[in-house]
């Protein structure tokens, strides 16, 4: 393979020098063949290599070549917000030769002016969809996109989100990052971009099956083969590669696997550098966004060189966590595959602890994981600088299962890219947002329509239906304009479901004093967030909510779950604006703090919603409990907080702290500066009396 030295590409000096201090004298094979078809002349390209094969760098070397040749504007699309914040920081670099970096993501009902600024753009797919239906000069000029990890196509809830941006991004020049995949020509032709294919990695990969049975068994697909001691092939696996210099990370199919697994390793005697351990350790008891017990649990474990991690943790959890493995404090990291498709973090080693998971949508059902998936978490091990090789196994129970999941996962392509667009919910939502475009009109949505990756016949059927309920549910007018309503809608980028049920439900029901109807209300829509619900709590959820709600309970077992799940979603959120600790809220329901902000921040992003599509049908009555409801939520407060949490620096404790001590508006801290320090103390309250002083300023 032919490898291009950077002092040879035909780019200004300056950028040469950001890649040697960036340790980079020259490309690596993936990166060279780039290179060799045409990326510096601006070549439309789908480039589908292994996880770490250098994909980052491409992307950047083709957005400044762009703009270094007067191209107005580059916009990188990530499926995760961590990525997005990854590939920001990692976008710094070219400030130096005077591009500006901009980054950009949640608050939907926003056109972001402020980036026209920026010459180089981070943000999610969401996050773009939702610019392109508020319709920003600065969008309208940029000529440049990425599309990141592009196969996320495939993906149930963000596919259609994925090929709705690159429907408008590849009428302009785009290149398209993703895993390997076994279609990447038919993709490659519906982008109108040339496919760049390897299968090259940095780290060579080695891959085989674990059978962990009476005894336990490594076979490799090279044809080697290794025999382990003891009664668990995982525990067994990991001690060997922890011995050898490596860390490791093992994959488990839900968050109580991965923390019993992960007690399990910190069973093993490690070798760690105590040093650094105990440092990190100390580190962890400081996390302030965390509960008691998950601290108390990880920080047991971190001292073991173990940790777990999952979506129910917090941010600061996480990234501490992520932290001490890339410094190689953390041996071993017990996980759930969410972390394959998130940051960049590299082990020695990956275990694939099961190829099972657990269907959410059909209870009770258990169904293998995808090729894709596979690929994923198999593709985190070997790190480069460290690791000749890396090694990947699967978890099997028996020899007779042995052989078809190696055919399966080892031996087989990721499945094809398809289009997730075959849906009611995500077809009439990606006509909306087309509707919602500058310059719309009925011909324009078709022909945008028609050039999206679902299959002619099925676009065809489904865009008639599409027009006809988007009529009936007064999104549209009868000459294909959209109403008050649609337009609202759109804007907030809510689902049209979404916005029907609420919709439907606040028309047709009286105002109420109890929050609890309103929030289950928001909780039963598409967007709203899921929790799991016990049989325990299958019994006692209806009997503790301290009012009814707007929707009756149902008959239907699996429509009964998932009103349970939205009422226990209710149930939480109203503890949580009741300033219910966030310790008890944990403990009562059993969730993660983690879990607990992604609740509150889908629930802030949907009360304002329910809000916005009443005031557009004028229910005022309605409208302004969503209001109230709306600005209680994201701080979890008492409606007597509201004044006082508009000053910055303020928060649930400090707020009802003070309002206890008498202080209940800003105005009061102003006029009690010595006793806002006595509480606060001298630094803090010094900063929140300044905070003050400008939010009093702004209202008078």
């Amino acid at each position: 393979m032919k490898i291009v030295s950077v002092d040879d590409l035909p780019l200004d000096g300056k950028v040469i020098q950001v890649l040697r201090n960036r340790g980079i004298v020259s490309l690596n094979p993936v990166q060279s063949e780039a290179i060799e078809k045409g990326l510096l002349e601006g070549k439309r390209m789908l480039l589908t290599s292994p996880t770490g094969s250098g994909k980052t760098l491409i992307a950047e070397l083709g957005m400044i070549s762009h703009l270094l040749k007067g191209g107005k504007r580059a916009v990188y699309v990530t499926p995760l917000r961590a990525l997005t914040a990854e590939k920001y920081s990692t976008f710094g670099d070219w400030e130096t030769l005077g591009i500006k970096v901009g980054v950009t993501s949640g608050d939907y009902d926003a056109e972001d002016a402020f980036l026209s600024k920026y010459d180089l753009v981070v943000t999610t797919y969401e996050k773009l969809d939702s610019l392109w239906r508020h319709g920003p000069e600065w969008l309208l000029e940029t000529d440049y996109f990425v599309l990141d990890e592009l196969h996320y196509m495939n993906d149930g809830k963000r596919g259609p989100i994925v090929e709705s941006v690159a429907v408008r991004a590849k009428r302009r020049k785009i290149l398209a990052l993703s895993a390997t995949v076994s279609n990447g020509e038919a993709i490659a032709k519906w982008l109108n971009a040339e496919l760049v294919n390897t299968n090259w990695r940095p780290v060579p990969l080695r891959e085989g099956i674990l059978i962990n049975d009476r005894k336990i068994t490594l076979s490799f697909s090279d044809g080697t083969t290794l025999t382990l001691k003891g009664s668990d092939g995982i525990l067994s696996y990991t001690e060997k590669v922890v011995e050898e210099g490596g860390q490791v990370l093992i994959f488990r199919s839900s968050r109580k696997m991965a923390e019993t697994t992960a007690k399990k390793v910190a069973s093993l005697n490690l070798k760690l550098r105590r040093g650094e351990v105990d440092s990190l350790a100390s580190r962890l008891e400081e996390v302030e966004d965390a509960g008691s017990e998950e601290k108390n649990t990880l920080l047991e474990l971190i001292k073991k060189g173990v940790a777990f991690h999952h979506a129910g943790l917090s941010k600061g959890l996480r990234d501490l966590i992520e932290e001490g493995f890339r410094k190689r404090i953390i041996k071993v990291i017990t996980a759930t595959p969410t972390l394959a498709a998130g940051v960049n973090l590299p082990a020695r080693s990956v275990i694939i602890g099961d190829i099972h998971r657990f269907n959410r949508r059909i209870l009770g059902f258990q169904e293998e994981i995808s090729v894709m998936e596979y690929k994923q978490m198999s593709g985190r091990a070997g790190r480069p600088g460290y690791d000749s090789e890396g090694e990947a196994v699967i978890v099997v129970r028996n020899r007779r299962e042995a052989e078809r999941i190696a055919r399966k996962y080892i031996f087989s392509p990721p499945e094809p890219l398809e289009s997730k667009l075959g849906n009611e919910s995500a077809f009439y939502s990606f006509l909306l947002g087309l509707f919602a475009e500058k310059g719309s009109s009925e011909e324009r949505v078709r022909n945008l329509v028609y050039e999206a990756f679902l299959d002619r016949n099925v676009t065809e059927s489904y865009l008639e239906q599409g027009f006809s309920w988007l009529k009936e549910n007064e999104f549209l007018t009868n000459d294909y304009k959209l109403t008050v309503f649609g337009r609202r809608v759109a804007d907030i980028y809510i689902n049209p479901f979404s916005a029907k049920i609420i919709k439907d439900v606040l028309t047709s029901s009286q105002s109420e004093d109890c929050d609890i109807p309103y929030l289950h209300m928001l909780a039963m829509t598409p967007d709203g967030p899921i929790a799991n619900v016990s049989k325990q709590e299958e019994d006692d959820l209806v009997y503790v909510s301290p009012c009814p709600t707007f929707i009756e309970e149902p008959d239907d077992e699996d429509e009964l779950y998932e009103y349970l799940s939205a009422l226990k979603i209710a149930l939480i959120v109203h503890d949580w604006v009741e300033e219910t600790e966030e310790d008890a809220i944990l403990s009562k329901y059993n969730i993660g703090s983690g879990d607990l902000r992604s609740i509150v921040e889908t629930m802030d992003w949907l009360t304002y919603s329910g809000y916005q599509v009443a005031k557009a049908l004028k229910l005022e009555s309605h409208a302004e409990i969503l209001h109230k409801l709306n600005r209680r939520v994201y701080d979890g407060v008492k409606e007597e907080l509201l004044d006082l949490i508009r000053v910055p620096g303020i928060g649930r404790k400090r707020g009802r702290l003070l309002y206890q001590n008498g202080l209940t508006k800003p105005e009061d801290l102003l006029m009690n500066q010595e006793k806002v320090k006595s509480i606060l103390g001298e630094k803090l309250g010094e900063k929140v009396v300044k905070e003050a002083a400008r939010v009093v300023g702004g209202v008078l």
